[in-house]
C-alpha cells in the first residue's frame, strides 16, 4: 500500500482550518441576524431566541465533529507514517 503523508497531513490541516472558518461564518451571520433582532418583541422573539439555541447546539456540534474527524486523520497519518518506517527499518 502507499500512502502520501503530506497530503494526509494536507487533509487534516485543511479540516481544522475549514471548522475554523465555518465557526468565523456562523458567528458572522448570528452578529447580522441579532442585529435585526433587536427590533422584535413577543413571540417572534421568544421563537427567534429558541432556534438560536439550536442552531448554536447544532454548530457546537459539528466543530466537535470537525474537530475530530481532523485529529482521527491527523492520528492515523502519523500512525501510518511511523509502521511505514518500522517495515522500512526491518529491512535494514
Amino acid at each position: 500500500m502507499l500512502y502520501n503523508f503530506g497530503a494526509i497531513e494536507a487533509v487534516a490541516a485543511g479540516i481544522k482550518s475549514t471548522s475554523g472558518v465555518l465557526d468565523q461564518t456562523l458567528l458572522d451571520l448570528k452578529k447580522y441576524v441579532e442585529s435585526l433582532a433587536v427590533v422584535w418583541g413577543g413571540r417572534g422573539a421568544e421563537s427567534y431566541q429558541q432556534h438560536q439555541a439550536q442552531w448554536d447546539s447544532a454548530a457546537a456540534e459539528l466543530h466537535q465533529i470537525l474537530e475530530a474527524i481532523g485529529r482521527a486523520v491527523g492520528t492515523g497519518n502519523d500512525d501510518m507514517n511511523a509502521t511505514d518506517r518500522a517495515a522500512a527499518s526491518s529491512w535494514n
